[in-house]
């Protein structure tokens, strides 16, 4: 038994996604590149985008050979329309065929429901990307602007010697629309269009002693602009975090550090391990102000000196000290169990 006309075999049913899993689809669209960032959107990427919905979503053929779109300004198709009908022989533009011509005028956009943006120009958060380099541990803020929305005219006309022509390419037009809007991605970023007017223009000239039909299209594109100049990428450190022992021999004290960049706070834990030494040095890492020390456990005296001259010599700790990035700070200290000992350093940096 032979199969229906127009039957269609190997039919793929796909689910689609939702949700979370949509939005990351999305956001993976307009950010393909190799960047975290969106990508931008200017005129002429619309331009190319609407080409390319004509040519391949309206794509219209006869006789099995397609139909060729041609993409004018305003004043070329002023130009096209006046000289065409006097071109020669090996210059003449073959019926059937498609125009499309943008509006110059750009309007204010509804691409945003009408809404405006915010004033002011501001840049926004629009991702944070963590990073970790050379010891800092901290993010990126990737920002951006919100968008500009931008109304934009194109004109589709076809030009036939033919009505069925004319009413193929209609029928595209009517089923693309059907759901009054028709969405196009450019560079990955969904645009909505809209069918504005169907008109014609059939009587509008002969050509070459014939009679022609022309139907114009007025699509509008609800687009915006956003401008890869004006993004922006701040480095955003959380805080800068170095652990390591500071030692000369298995025996040495060890110390973690923790700076706290985001308030200018840091502070030095030592711990002394059984049979450890119970002195080492070590060389500062920024400008700083020493304030305190705290949890004092297993000592009773500490010495503290900066690059040879003894800032501090006691367990109660009232006078503070302040040391250069560079300076070398020895510490030694006596303990009274052979358990671990510890204390605390604490300050601001400068």
């Amino acid at each position: 038994m032979a199969l229906p006309k127009g039957f269609r075999k190997n039919i793929k049913i796909v689910k689609p996604k939702t949700g979370v899993a949509r939005r990351e689809e999305l956001i993976d669209d307009f950010s393909k590149g190799g960047t975290f960032l969106p990508r931008g959107v200017m005129y002429e990427d619309m331009d190319n985008s609407f080409i390319d919905f004509v040519n391949k979503d309206l794509e219209l053929s006869i006789d099995g050979e397609k139909v060729p779109v041609i993409f004018l300004t305003l004043q070329r198709w002023s130009e096209f329309s006046k000289t065409w009908q006097h071109s020669d022989k090996y210059k003449n533009v073959k019926m059937p065929f498609i125009t499309i011509v943008r509006q110059p005028n750009p309007q204010v956009g509804n691409n945003q429901s009408g809404l405006y943006n915010i004033p002011g120009r501001n840049n926004y958060t629009y991702y944070k990307v963590p990073t970790f380099e050379g010891g800092r541990k901290g993010i990126d803020v990737y920002k951006v602007p919100q968008p500009t929305s931008v109304d934009i005219t194109y004109e589709v006309r076809v030009f036939s010697t033919k009505m069925r022509d004319l009413n193929k390419f209609n029928t595209k037009v009517l089923k693309a629309f059907n759901s009054i809007q028709y969405y196009i991605r450019v560079k990955g970023h969904p645009m909505p269009l809209i069918l504005n007017n169907i008109g014609d223009e059939s009587n509008i000239d002969d050509f070459e002693n014939r009679r022609f039909y022309v139907q114009p299209f007025e699509i509008v594109l609800q687009g915006f602009i956003l401008d890869e100049d004006d993004f922006e990428v701040i480095p955003a450190i959380n805080r800068a975090l170095v652990m390591g022992e500071i030692m000369e021999t298995p025996l040495t004290p060890r110390v973690k550090s923790a700076v706290n960049l985001n308030n200018g706070t840091f502070s030095y834990n030592v711990i002394f391990k059984p049979n450890s030494e119970s002195k080492f040095s070590y060389t500062a890492d920024y400008d700083s102000k020493y304030t305190t020390i705290t949890n004092i456990e297993g000592v009773t005296n500490i010495q503290i000196k900066v690059n040879g001259v003894e800032v501090f010599n006691g367990i109660d700790f009232t006078n503070s000290f302040v040391v250069s990035a560079g300076d070398v700070i020895f510490i030694s200290v006596i303990r009274n169990i052979l358990n671990t000992s510890k204390f605390t350093l604490l300050g601001t940096l400068i």
